[in-house]
């Protein structure tokens, strides 16, 4: 396979652990699952799939509140989250972006800390059974590149969160850790996702589908090292990767929709997916996102929406801006100009008038998919939209039973546009402005835009509007804004907006209005996280992040 479709059925490692129960000569729990899980490399690889979960709990359809799925574009000023009920996603958005007071060291629904800590022990604990056992060298190489490339990940994740944390490679009995500073941090994750890139193999064969491979860890390293601002070290993983367009291991899907659809055994764009399968393995995406008017939702639905800022950002079809100021205004009776933008923005949102199931969306106010001011009576939205839009992307088009088939569209964690998209960022601080222009070209050119030739702080600008376009609903704007150093001057006083459509047709008017119940506010300390009270106290060396 050219590209990773990770599906992971995941069978405990307990399988393996209880097919034996010799209750009369007990062995010590650690030695003998030692001996079972290094028995053979069918079980080391067993061991192996138990840490691909991670994907699944970190990635676009998340399990992990915030921590890395679509509701943390609700943070940012592209999606708006329609819920306000206690507890839910929708209602963490809102209140995080809106009265960041809330993420304390006490509580901090974005906190990955201890999950993430489970994780590394588990991969270390893994890593010390591994080299001391009888597998040959060959296996013992690439399973440590798989084990090697979820800790980079892990790690990747933690100083994404906090910018310093504590090292970890081997196991250790020792409970307090300091910890490290930035750079030897960073050191680790490049360290980790070099060694995978190293001893993994540009593809599988069909019997290991699915596992990471050389193409995934060059392709996180480039996304990690923009966080770390090691333009040379991303711009050269970047490279590695479009070198792997060049033998066609990778290509730019020729449909926007394409690189990101459910899976249908040719998308050469994901470098990195999780795939799902009804109804061992699935989600629940399309239920939360849906248009209140599929399936008769009512109590869900449309749950991440984008705002007119988003909208605001897509260029037309060809090329050219849209002049939006008719539109700032309330009983405008002109249309909107949605329908002649390009295809990034059809592919990503649903509009009043787009197509879609075999019939018409309708936001307008009392329409089947509805309209409804937020906070909504109640806290639900009830599957209407507050902001006058849905978001497309990802929604599976032919998925008709929403409330009692939950969704099993594959996940694609890194694409090769993105990869692009880090190689241009990476060049531009390179002072290499060609291959900048180059990167977001590529991108632009799949979508029909004109290729631009830009230099300064205009090619910047337009490298993080390409991106913010580009990967819009994929969970990585919020993160960007944050390591861009950009999210206080985008958000601080800020409200998103959308348009209220009242009347059908040529009668239809359409009203500018405001999307959130107070402004949104990005303080500084925002730009790394508090470690948790409760992890500073089971760990005396920790010191807090400096502000908390």
């Amino acid at each position: 396979m050219k590209k990773n479709i990770i599906y992971i059925t995941i069978v405990s490692l307990t399988l393996i652990f209880s097919g034996c129960n010799d209750f009369l000569t007990p062995d010590p729990t650690d030695k003998y699952s030692e001996s079972v899980a290094f028995a053979s490399e069918a079980n080391a690889k067993l061991y192996v799939n138990s840490f691909y979960p991670i994907l699944n709990r970190y990635g676009l359809f998340g399990t992990s509140y915030l921590t890395g799925n679509m509701y943390t574009d609700g943070l940012t000023e592209i999606m708006k989250t329609a819920g306000s009920t206690i507890g839910t996603n929708g209602a963490i958005a809102n209140l995080y972006a809106t009265n960041p007071a809330l993420i304390t060291p006490d509580q901090n629904s974005l906190d990955i800390w201890t999950n993430a800590y489970y994780y590394i022990r588990l991969i270390n604990e893994f890593l010390t059974g591994l080299n001391s056992s009888s597998l040959n060298d060959g296996v013992k190489k690439s399973l440590e590149a798989e084990a090697r490339f979820f800790r980079g990940y892990l790690y990747f994740m933690l100083m994404r969160n906090h910018g310093s944390v504590v090292i970890l490679t081997e196991l250790t009995t020792e409970s307090s850790h300091p910890r490290s500073d930035a750079n030897a941090c960073w050191d680790v994750v490049e360290s980790d996702f070099d060694y995978a890139a190293e001893n993994l193999p540009q593809s599988w064969t069909a019997v290991d589908a699915g596992r990471v491979t050389k193409g995934a860890s060059y392709a996180m390293k480039s996304r990690a090292m923009l966080y770390a601002e090691r333009w040379q070290s991303a711009y050269d993983a970047a490279a590695k990767v479009l070198g792997m367009v060049q033998n066609g291991t990778y290509a730019l899907n020729s449909s926007y929709t394409g690189a990101f659809g459910s899976y249908s055994g040719g998308n050469k764009e994901a470098i990195l997916e999780f795939k799902y399968s009804y109804p061992q393995l699935t989600h629940n995406f399309d239920a939360i996102a849906s248009p209140g008017g599929d399936d008769n939702l009512f109590e869900f639905g449309g749950d991440v929406q984008p705002t007119q800022e988003l909208v605001e950002m897509y260029e037309r079809a060809g090329g050219g801006a849209v002049n939006w100021a008719a539109w700032h205004a309330n009983g405008v009776t002109t249309t909107p100009p949605w329908a002649t933008l390009e295809p990034r923005f059809q592919a990503t949102v649903l509009y009043n008038g787009a197509s879609w199931k075999g019939r018409t969306i309708e936001t307008n106010v009392g329409g089947a998919d509805g309209w409804i001011s937020y906070p909504p009576a109640g806290g639900s939205n009830r599957g209407a939209s507050v902001t006058g839009y849905y978001l497309r992307k990802y929604l599976d088009e032919s998925h008709t039973d929403l409330v009692n088939i939950r969704s099993s569209q594959t996940m694609v964690e890194i694409r090769l546009a993105e990869v692009y998209l880090n190689s241009s960022e990476a060049a531009y601080h390179l002072n290499n402005n060609s291959a900048a222009n180059e990167g977001i070209n590529a991108v632009r050119g799949r979508v029909g835009l004109p290729a631009l030739n830009l230099s300064g702080a205009a090619l910047l600008a337009q490298i993080k509007k390409e991106r913010t376009i580009e990967l819009a609903g994929e969970g990585q704007h919020y993160w960007d804004l944050r390591r861009w150093k950009d999210a206080a001057s985008t958000l601080t006083g800020k409200y998103v907006h959308g348009i209220k459509i009242t009347g059908t047709g040529s009668s239809a008017s359409y009203d500018y209005i405001v999307c959130d119940d107070a402004p949104r506010q990005f303080p500084s300390k925002l730009y790394a996280f508090p470690i948790l009270s409760s992890e500073l106290i089971n760990n005396p060396a920790i010191t807090q992040i400096q502000g908390w």
